[in-house]
């Protein structure tokens, strides 16, 4: 039975000087990082502008005053805007009680018109009740000429509420071309 190769492990040795190398990297690290502020420049955190005690910083109780200034006239800003929130809102509400007055005008205005139509048709349909009971009264000749003499969806309208027998009369009596215009309007 042969011996096939397996790949050996890297050597202790190797192992040894890495684990050397690794360490010696993290010490160096450590010592850049523990050093103290200023001992390598380009390490370490910077100083803030206002953590530095510069010779044209203005002293504290300067700017106490300033910031109080500032903070008025801020104040005074916003009061403004209020204010003119506010004279915008009763602006609106004048102009929403302004709306609804018309529409409650628009709404018993158009009221009045469906009421005024309503009396026309009903006024209407009595003038009709009467001409229909006025043409049935009358000879069918007279009758047949008066309604000759009418426009057609009139005279269909008027013979539509009449009782067959008068309405057949009258009917009878009327020009061939005008009795069959106004039989088709009655079919309809």
């Amino acid at each position: 039975m042969e011996r096939t190769a397996t790949p050996s492990w890297p050597s202790w040795k190797v192992l040894s000087a890495c684990l050397l190398l690794g360490l010696l990297g993290k010490i160096a690290i450590s010592a850049v990082l523990m050093a103290p502020q200023g001992f390598f420049p380009w390490v370490g955190p910077k100083a803030s502008e206002a953590a530095t005690a510069s010779k044209s910083a203005t002293p504290p109780a300067t700017t106490v005053p300033r910031v109080m200034s500032l903070l008025e006239k801020e104040r005074l800003a916003l009061q403004a805007r209020e204010n003119a929130v506010a004279t915008r809102e009763e602006q609106l509400r004048v102009l929403k009680r302004e709306v609804e007055e018309r529409l409650k005008e628009l709404s018993a205005l158009q009221q009045r018109a469906l009421e005024y139509l309503e009396e026309e048709k009903r006024m209407q349909g009595e003038q009709n009740r009467h001409l229909v009971a006025t043409l049935e009264a009358m000879p069918a000749d007279r009758a047949s000429r008066l309604l000759e003499k009418m426009d057609d969806a009139v005279a269909a309208q008027l013979i539509r509420r009449m009782k067959g027998k008068e309405a057949g009369a009258i009917l009878s009596m009327l020009s061939s071309d005008k009795a069959a215009r106004l039989s088709q309007r009655l079919l309809k």
